[in-house]
């Protein structure tokens, strides 16, 4: 995607709202984006909300840990293409979990680029209860750009 910031973060936005619509992803997507809500971007930051569901808790009905990550993950691909405008994938991946969210339980999902070495972006994601602003979740997420965004160098042959 080429373009000035704004034509980036635009593109990217009606993106994201139709991948939260379901429109743009798979069905593990779809249910782990179900109850997600974009409440900012901006470049190299996303702030979402999201109501812990059926289709993410664990037996006990908290958020399951596996799922949590998946959102965690997804949002930074979010972020990273804020900031550089290619496809990512997800080279590291650190997360601290302190607490997990009931259902029904409002989160808030921070994500910001915090930094940069070589291609990598380095993504950083709080998950905080909505109402105390507890933190649940720390994350750090190095990413680099797919393959798929680099045309392949003519041959010599």
């Amino acid at each position: 995607m080429e373009g000035s910031k704004t034509e980036i973060l635009e593109g990217l936005e009606k993106w994201i709202r139709r991948l939260l619509k379901g429109e743009e992803s798979n069905e593990v997507d779809v249910e782990a984006n179900k109850g997600l809500t974009l409440v900012k971007l901006d470049r190299g930051f996303v702030l979402c909300d999201f109501i812990v569901h059926n289709g993410v808790s664990d037996e006990s009905g908290k958020w399951h840990e596996g799922a949590m990550m998946t959102l965690m993950d997804g949002i930074s691909s979010w972020v990273a293409f804020s900031v550089t405008s290619l496809h990512h994938i997800t080279v590291s991946l650190s997360v601290s979990f302190y607490s997990n969210p009931h259902l029904q339980e409002v989160v808030e999902i921070e994500a910001k680029a915090t930094g940069k070495k070589g291609r990598m972006t380095s993504v950083t994601v709080e998950v905080r209860n909505k109402h105390h602003r507890q933190l649940l979740a720390l994350g750090v997420i190095w990413m680099a750009p797919s393959s798929h965004n680099y045309k392949p160098l003519p041959s010599k042959l």
